[in-house]
């Protein structure tokens, strides 16, 4: 098994201890989200989402392990995303919030990670420069930006929409 294959592995292993982080720390991560940014957040939201997650992120490497190449794009997506999102999510709203995010300490993997793929895997030569940064720049686009604004804007805001539509339906 390559370094790489090694690298993308221990990204999936930062993300189940990222879990029990987020899941055991300052009262967890729903209780957090749900008291900051989203009251309709649940317990099954957060167990689907990550469950979702955990399969995306197996099956990517699953892809790079058995077919090589390119496919090296998919596991940097999501380590490129995550990295993004312990930036943009967990560290800026520690800070603003004034209160440690759960998941904030062990997100601080994904950074190592990202680090490690970038000065062993694109300094190495053991990734071409292009799957790097086309795999960098779509996780930043997709994931970082879906797990930063997600869970503090928009599905509060969709969420709100609904519940207030079905208030409004009770009602008549």
């Amino acid at each position: 098994m390559s370094f790489i294959n090694l690298l993308f592995w221990a990204f999936f292993a930062s993300y189940i201890i990222h879990i029990l982080d987020e899941t055991i720390l300052n009262g967890g991560f729903v209780q957090w989200i749900t008291s900051n940014f989203w009251r309709t957040y649940h317990v099954r939201m957060f167990f689907w989402f990550n469950a979702a997650f955990i399969g995306a992120i197996a099956i990517s490497n699953i892809l790079y392990d058995s077919f090589g190449s390119h496919w090296v794009i998919l596991p940097i997506i999501f380590i490129a995303g995550f990295a993004t999102h312990t930036l943009t999510f967990h560290f800026f709203w520690t800070i603003r919030l004034n209160t440690y995010s759960p998941g904030l300490l062990t997100s601080l993997l994904y950074l190592l990670v990202f680090y490690l793929l970038a000065r062993y895997g694109l300094c190495g030569y053991l990734i071409s420069a292009t799957d790097f940064w086309v795999g960098t720049s779509m996780g930043v686009v997709t994931i970082g930006l879906f797990l930063t604004v997600g869970p503090t804007v928009v599905f509060p805001r969709i969420m709100g929409k609904a519940s207030a539509a079905q208030k409004t339906n009770v009602m008549d």
